[in-house]
């Protein structure tokens, strides 16, 4: 059965360009997790990351002129169980009609707008489904926080995200609604694209009174699991400084193992202040965030009103003193949509930063093999044998690097005895056991690093790989065969009663597959080390990959398989006798 209706054009080769700012998060570190350990084991070799970004702190707002009123703090978002009071009564002239409800039906997407705080109340995706074949909402009705609320409660009005507005002008692509009340004029704008999953909106504050005001102009949305949705697994993230900082739903407002969060306690907001190109809400395929239009002194901060469960995302710059006949403006362009990487390019540069492609120095890596996956899938329609075939061209590619390490691996197995001997014979004096082996290495033409060199050469690709088909959303629904329905998700093929485990035969199968291989790789340690590596890694990574989508351990046991049957025709080729 089909799982999506919308058409792709192949990629073209602008996905090599390199993007500015790299991805720092918890989940890259867990993910990564395979490749560190495997390589660390193997090769004694320590990878690196970068410590995530701290957010800056809030500066302090500066002394405002005398004829200004003094800055207001911005309003906390009320709970469920708390509602915020509400404001003073409205004067004559404020809304008092019931909500109305307005639809916008574009090609890529269906909206929902509501009078009641101006907001948006839906946002159904047209081609993109669950699993139930229902459509994909990124903004529910049902949702405790309206999108693209603003509830303007610095300005002692009450809360305006649950007043009703009035519509001031409607068409096909553009609403407005407006609010007056205390000599206060506020209105509200959304203009929405023809082609794309984009939308304008602008929000013009002007004061009538007598006094002066300070709006902060804070637009808000919700960060929520929604069951059954693919919108779901979701994180609150804003791109500062250049780089991506995220912060799962079920971190926030948690205080953790250490009792810390994102560098805050549990409960805190996480806050960014300044270079904020954009904030909202993401999974790994969807994103729905705001693009503030001054994004230099532009403010997120992420929210928990229920922890682990429900929490906001705010969008916010400093209060706006406005003296009486003063206004002021301030805009938002939004993308709400899956994460198309030329679409989104096309969009913003800074929005093709929500698609995790890894560490810098692989993203051309990351970039090619995505292209390279989809040019398959124009020729094999199925992206489960588009991955093997990857993976073919992958292990051809690699083949001259490996045949090396593989026959460097074998010249050190063979001088092992020799090297045991000059260990056991220089035991006393580690400078003449020193001299003594590199004298030996010399004698056979043996390079102890010879091994390590090709697979240091290869991990960029690897790396490459994992994250290319990572983060393809191409996968996402796209069916293998039998019980792999979804490459995007884990395989399962049943669950065991009373204990809700789950079987899955692919990371088992990769588990296998590894332990096949490390038999078959060359011992150069002590035998009692190697027994300890030929249990211990194969079941580490069966269990890592446990949770990982089946199309990364379908390449994963493919290309163990490929490097048995490598392996195994060297072998032979070095070892005439074994013929």
């Amino acid at each position: 059965m089909a799982r999506r209706t919308a058409d792709r054009a192949l990629p073209s080769l602008g996905w090599l360009r390199l993007r500015p700012g790299a991805l720092r998060s918890d989940v890259d570190r867990n993910l990564l997790l395979a490749f560190a350990l495997s390589f660390i084991v193997l090769w004694v070799w320590t990878v690196m990351q970068p410590p995530h970004p701290k957010p800056a702190a809030p500066p302090q707002a500066a002394a405002p002129a005398e004829s200004s009123p003094p800055p207001t703090r911005f309003p906390e978002p009320a709970t469920p169980e708390a509602p915020s009071p509400a404001g003073p009564p409205a004067q004559a002239g404020a809304p008092s009609t019931p909500a109305q409800s307005i639809e916008i039906a574009r090609p890529l997407y269906l909206a929902q707008l509501s009078s009641e705080g101006a907001s948006l109340r839906d946002w159904e995706l047209k081609g993109y489904r669950d699993r139930r074949e229902e459509p994909i909402r990124l903004v529910s009705a049902s949702d405790a926080v309206a999108t693209a609320a603003t509830p303007f409660a610095e300005l002692a009005l009450g809360d305006l995200s649950k007043q009703p507005w009035r519509v001031e002008n409607r068409s096909d692509t553009e609403v407005r609604f407006a609010w007056e009340s205390h000599g206060v004029a506020l209105r509200k704008t959304f203009s929405f694209s023809d082609d794309g999953y984009d939308f304008r909106l602008r929000i013009d504050v002007s004061n009538h009174g007598s006094t002066a005001i300070a709006p902060a102009f804070l637009v808000e949305m919700p960060l929520l699991t929604r069951a059954g949705n693919d919108f779901r697994e979701q994180s609150a993230a804003a791109l500062h400084a250049g780089s991506v900082v995220r912060t799962p739903l079920t971190s926030l407002g948690s205080a953790g193992i250490f009792g810390w969060v994102s560098g805050k306690k549990g409960g805190e907001p996480v806050e960014y202040t300044g270079d904020i190109d954009w904030a909202g809400v993401q999974t790994p395929y969807f994103l729905a965030a705001f693009f503030p239009d001054q994004p230099d002194t532009a403010r997120t901060r992420f929210v928990s009103l229920m922890p682990g469960k429900q929490g906001v995302v705010q969008i916010y710059f400093d209060p706006v003193a406005l003296q009486p006949t003063q206004s002021a403006t301030r805009e938002y362009r939004a993308y709400f949509g899956p994460k198309e990487i030329e679409r989104l390019e096309a969009f913003a540069p800074s929005a093709a930063a929500s698609i995790d492609l890894g560490w810098s120095f692989v993203h051309p890596m990351t970039r090619a093999f995505g292209w390279l996956l989809a040019v398959l899938h124009s020729f094999v329609p199925n992206y489960g044998w588009s991955i093997i075939l990857l993976t073919i061209l992958v292990r051809v590619a690699m083949a001259p690097l490996t045949v090396k390490q593989m026959r460097s691996m074998e010249r050190m197995r063979r001088i092992q005895p020799m090297v045991k001997e000059i260990q056991e014979k220089h035991a006393d004096d580690r400078q003449k056991q020193s001299e003594a082996m590199m004298s030996l290495y010399r004698q056979e033409k043996v390079n102890p690093l010879g091994g390590c060199l090709p697979m240091f050469l290869q991990l960029p690709v690897f790396v490459g790989l994992f994250y290319a088909l990572r983060s393809s959303i191409q996968l996402r629904h796209a069916p293998f065969f039998g019980w792999i329905d979804d490459l995007s998700a884990p395989d399962l093929l049943f669950t065991i009663p009373g204990v809700d485990f789950p079987v899955r035969v692919l990371p088992l199968l990769m588990g296998a597959s590894m332990f096949v291989q490390q038999k078959l790789t060359p011992v150069q340690t002590d035998p009692a080390q190697a027994r300890m590596m030929l249990i211990m890694m194969p079941g580490m990574m069966t269990v890592v990959s446990y949770s990982f989508p089946s199309g990364l351990v379908l390449y994963w046991m493919m290309s163990n398989v490929l490097a048995i049957a490598h392996q195994l025709f060297i072998g032979r080729q070095m070892n005439p006798a074994a013929r």
